[in-house]
């Protein structure tokens, strides 16, 4: 919950206002009573268990950090079940953004100056034990106070190296244009990934124009302008500093920023005797160079150009024939990340400004900002085979959201055999007036909505620690494909929502039994859809199908090995199932010939199989079928044996199913009057059929809470 102005925190920090907000928490302008001073402070609301002992261990190393181009970090503290804060100096004046809004492109001496201030930050930071990489150095992430000073701001994303591990604090985002290509997973970030984006940063406010991202770059689908053709004033000197600085692979960059300094400031004879951190000063900015008269709306400028990446089989044979073997992972790396982000052009990056004025009005959460919603961010996915599974915390209950009358229903009385309906459903149901995510409590018959997304939510899917639910946004209606949606996760303890992967076309989110990694479609178009894989805890993506077909609906078996999903690679939608490996081809599961099977789910208590499978009775109808046997063994598919999944003397429209966690309710989506779709449970074993909502909207993607 945002803090409101005069709110006294910790009776400490009065709030006087908020410099910005996203998905993670805000950033507010506070004055500290005890002393008497401004400062900035830092939320982050997401409070699991590891977070919490990550958050404390990386403020206690900020904190001690003193460098006169860096604002301290005075305090932190956590608030109980509402999040954690960092206490900063709050730095007045001008970011370099607003300063390039303010003259336009700068003056070579003070873009020489700029960055080599900057350089001795980077060179302290870099020379810590253990290790500070910055991350997110971009115009915005610069500050000029008052008396010139140059300041590097923000460490909400900065990544403390411990040895051979790396944790992140906060966020981590990807700025097209400024973020190296290492950056987009395709290999280890260092030193040198600081360089690259400081290099970005002093060729925009040399030229006002951003340089062609580092990921298209890397994959040959753009080359970077030279500096001289954007601004021929600048000196040949400093232009082939700088675009040394932006090497495409590290060992080509400067190895050091100390290096980089060095070669900043012997560019230019009326800056080559400088080097004390009191010369390192340029122009204040004016008095009134506040946020609102610096322009600080403005969305820092686009690429001179917007490379498009062709994702064809073509374009990657030449890559593989042009390049040497380090070169094609990096390609096919950089390849699968862009396919997911896009290059990120919807990411705005990370909070601007946090230690002063700036525009963070439009922020977005990437993918790769995922580490701090997984329930399991120490699990290291990045290897190819499947994580085992861990233990999860213990669920917790829904939270209130917005209250809704109940809808009370009445099962019919049937003998049980096993546990009696007393579960959570989320579902999707437009009886808001639009597509969103909602809970019903089958033990107390409470009706509660979760979301209120412009455009409509659905698809829910549960964390495996029941503290969130992914979903995908704009949804108009049930639908097989989403070409413009999202996926968005709400946190149950806070009703935060962030946007987990802001790429458009991604739908069908399933998250791995421990959490450590969520399976999502990515579709080009309703005849090419891939399947990826995130991985929570280095933030890569992983490309799982590979084949341009029709494959969707993937679902994790319980021990997370291996993975089901459906597919038109043999025509029709068939069951495919494969292990959790990139690369593997996965075998056919499908025993029914022509018929489409989809939306398939592993039950949790015995292996089994239960999709959806379309069939011709006067008209086109759905029926629930399961493949019998363990299915976790998946060396022998002709084995199984497709079979109705319940006896019924009239067979009704029953879709999209979703087993219990312990194993003996089937929830699922049904229409047997032809009108009304509403959310019905069959338990496993009796046949027992039961009608849980009654709405007139329609009630779709129903999924069992953990």
């Amino acid at each position: 919950m945002t803090l409101e102005r005069d709110f006294l925190l910790i009776d400490r920090y009065r709030i006087l206002e908020i410099l910005g907000q996203g998905g993670m928490g805000a950033v507010y302008r506070a004055v500290d009573e005890n002393l008497g001073l401004e400062v900035a402070v830092k939320e982050n609301l997401f409070t699991s268990d590891e977070y919490t002992r990550q958050f404390r261990r990386e403020a206690t190393i900020l904190a001690n950090l003193r460098h006169s181009n860096l604002p301290r970090v005075s305090d932190h503290f956590e608030v109980e079940n509402k999040g954690q804060y960092l206490v900063m100096d709050y730095i007045e004046g001008e970011d370099l953004r607003q300063r390039m809004d303010r003259i336009g492109v700068l003056p070579e001496e003070d873009v020489i100056v700029i960055g080599a201030a900057i350089c001795d930050a980077l060179q302290y930071l870099h020379t810590r034990e253990p290790v500070i990489l910055h991350r997110d150095i971009k115009p915005g992430n610069i500050k000029i106070n008052p008396d010139g000073i140059v300041y590097l701001v923000d460490f909400g994303l900065a990544k403390i190296v411990h040895g051979t591990q790396a944790t992140t604090t906060g966020a981590r985002a990807m700025t097209p244009g400024y973020s190296s290509p290492e950056q987009y997973g395709t290999a280890r970030t260092d030193q040198r990934s600081d360089i690259y984006s400081l290099g970005a940063t002093l060729y925009a406010s040399l030229t006002g124009s951003i340089p062609e991202d580092g990921l298209a770059r890397a994959m040959e689908q753009a080359d970077l302008t030279e500096i001289r053709k954007h601004n021929p004033r600048v000196s040949r000197r400093l232009s082939a500093v700088l675009e040394k600085g932006l090497a495409i692979h590290p060992e080509d960059r400067y190895q050091a920023a100390i290096e980089y300094k060095q070669a900043l400031l012997n560019a230019s004879t009326a800056t080559r005797q400088l080097g004390a951190p009191e010369e390192m000063t340029v122009s204040p900015p004016p008095e009134d160079a506040d946020a609102e008269k610096a322009k600080v709306n403005r969305v820092e400028a686009s690429p001179a150009i917007q490379p498009q990446i062709r994702m064809s089989s073509e374009s990657t044979s030449r890559l593989r024939r042009k390049r040497s073997k380090r070169n094609m992972r990096l390609a096919i790396g950089a390849l699968v990340l862009f396919a997911v982000f896009g290059i990120a052009w919807l990411a705005t990056g990370g909070l601007e400004s946090v230690f002063g004025g700036g525009d963070i009005s439009s922020i977005t959460i990437t993918a790769t900002d995922a580490a701090e919603i997984s329930p399991t961010t120490q699990q290291n996915s990045s290897t190819e085979e499947a994580p085992t599974p861990g233990n999860t915390s213990t669920p917790q209950p829904t939270p209130t959201g917005v209250s809704i009358v109940g809808v009370a229903f009445t099962p019919t009385p049937t003998p049980l055999v096993g546990p009696t309906l007393n579960e959570v459903i989320a579902f999707a149901s437009d009886r808001s007036g639009s597509n969103q995510i909602w809970t019903l409590d089958t033990g107390t018959n409470r009706l509660t909505q979760i979301t209120e997304q412009d455009g409509g939510a659905c698809q829910p899917e549960w964390s495996p620690d029941a503290k969130f639910i992914a979903f995908v946004s704009p949804c108009e209606g049930n639908r097989d494909f989403y070409l413009d949606s999202q996926i968005y996760a709400i946190n149950l303890e806070t009703n935060q929502t962030t946007l987990l992967i802001a790429e458009t076309g991604v739908f069908d989110p399933a998250w791995s039994p421990d959490g450590a990694s969520l399976l999502f479609v990515k579709a080009k178009s309703v005849t090419d859809s891939q399947i990826f894989r995130l991985n929570f805890s280095d933030n890569t993506i992983v490309w799982m199908t590979q084949r341009i077909k029709v494959n969707i609906a993937p679902s994790w078996s319980p021990d997370g090995k291996s993975i089901l999903f459906s597919s038109s690679r043999k025509g029709g939608l068939r069951l495919y199932v494969m292990r959790n490996i990139r690369g593997i081809e996965p075998k056919l599961l499908t025993r029914s010939q022509t018929r489409d099977n989809y939306n398939a789910t592993w039950s949790p208590l015995d292996g089994k199989i239960i999709f959806s499978q379309k069939i011709q009775l006067e008209g086109t109808l759905r029926r629930l079928v399961y493949v019998y046997e363990n299915m976790l063994d998946i060396t022998d598919l002709n084995q199984y044996v497709e079979t109705p999944f319940a006896n019924r003397d009239v067979i009704v429209p029953e879709h999209d199913p979703d087993i219990s966690p312990e194993g003996y309710w089937v929830a699922f989506e049904s229409w047997p009057d032809g009108n009304n779709h509403d959310i019905w449970v069959l338990h496993w074993d009796a046949d027992a059929r039961i009608r849980l909502t009654t709405d007139p909207a329609d009630d779709f993607d129903p999924a069992w809470k953990p």
